[in-house]
């Protein structure tokens, strides 16, 4: 079952060149600001306001409900994970179809528990199709040497297609690896840029949570960095397939 139809999201159905048009900053800093939208901002608000939330019950609650308590918090804290991926699902499928800033999830189609554990499980089976190899060779041998490190580089250039196929087919049917593989081929230099984007930003997230780490008093604005990240990675996972669903051909 689709989590949301294309017809619920306003997006940009413009030809390459319009697209090219419109935009009225550098792609950079149009990346960047993707999640300042008053959406995205709210969204952010949201998650982060729910997470405070549930460590307040777990903490002056559900702690008075001895390991019933405990169980409670997990479940709570699965249910905003879940919320967070399907919103993060929704802003590549969002920006598949040519949105620029992170939109509204539509009023018509709000999710419920079901859509938000299935958004989960399925991005949970992306990372684990692209590193069952590296954890089953870590079991065996308990090392991290070449051998893991390659096969962790293989799971870190698979994952980014195989999350966006199982995003925007929504089903498990689409973690196939020939197709993952073939859509990588056909793709192959915009792909290794998509990847190179994400190896920046990655480490740019890794720079500013160490820093903030050392800062006592801005510790709490990490959740906020991750958020906003998440939501550009989201949008560079969907402008790749938008630049190139030609290519692609997967009709979605």
């Amino acid at each position: 079952m689709k989590l949301w139809k294309a017809d619920e999201v306003k997006v940009i159905e413009e030809p390459r060149l319009a697209a090219e048009v419109e935009r009225k900053l550098p792609w950079l800093i149009d990346v960047l600001l993707y999640p300042a939208s008053l959406h995205g901002v709210v969204y952010i608000a949201i998650f982060l306001a729910l997470r405070l939330l549930i460590d307040l019950l777990g903490r002056f609650v559900f702690s008075y409900a001895g390991p019933y308590g405990g169980v409670l918090s997990l479940v709570l804290y699965i249910l905003l994970i879940g919320y967070v991926f399907y919103y993060f699902g929704y802003c590549i499928f969002d920006s598949s179809k040519g949105g620029r800033r992170a939109p509204d999830i539509s009023i018509q189609h709000t999710p419920d528990k079901g859509d938000l554990i299935s958004q989960l499980l399925l991005i949970l089976g992306s990372v684990a199709i692209c590193f069952w190899p590296v954890a089953v060779y870590y079991i065996f041998t308990q090392r991290t040497d070449l051998f893991f490190w390659l096969l962790s580089g293989l799971g870190i250039i698979f994952f980014p297609m195989a999350l966006l196929t199982g995003v925007l087919f929504d089903s498990f049917d689409a973690l196939n690896p020939i197709l993952i593989i073939r859509s990588i081929f056909v793709t192959f230099l915009p792909y290794c840029g998509l990847i190179l984007s994400f190896c920046v930003f990655g480490g740019l997230v890794a720079v500013v949570l160490l820093v903030l780490r050392r800062v006592p008093v801005l510790g709490f604005l990490s959740n906020v960095v991750k958020l906003y990240l998440l939501l550009v990675a989201a949008h560079l996972l969907g402008r790749f397939y938008w630049w190139n669903k030609g290519k692609l051909n997967w009709e979605v």
